[in-house]
């Protein structure tokens, strides 16, 4: 299987983004960046070792489902910490990382079925 190099530097550009939202309002959301950032910096291993979870699909889904649930847990401590009150638009980021694994778990089963 040849790896798809735009989805690494996609990747590799999120989480630059995520690095430098560090320097900009650093205390808003501040648990759920870094959880954001540890989810890319997976999701890029799984996107360079294509082959392996392209055969343990259930790995695959197993860490969508504890990504998805970490940074759920990370927006809500970080929006009831929060001084300014509860901003529901934060929880978008829960849809941007939902669409992420849906393609991603699409480009794995595409890929199994093309290498048979």
């Amino acid at each position: 299987m040849k790896k798809n190099i735009s989805s690494i530097i996609v990747i590799l550009a999120l989480i630059g983004f995520l690095v430098a939202t560090f320097f900009l309002q650093y205390e808003f959301l501040f648990l759920t960046r870094i959880a954001s950032l540890i989810f890319a910096l997976v999701y890029l291993v799984s996107e360079v070792k294509q082959e392996y979870f392209s055969t343990n699909k259930p790995l695959f889904i197993l860490f969508s489902i504890i990504s998805m649930l970490a940074i759920t847990v990370c927006i809500i401590l970080d929006e009831t910490s929060a001084t300014d009150g509860f901003n529901a638009r934060s929880f978008m980021i829960l849809v941007f990382v939902f669409i992420l694994l849906v393609v991603s778990y699409k480009d794995l089963y595409t890929k199994k079925n093309v290498a048979k």
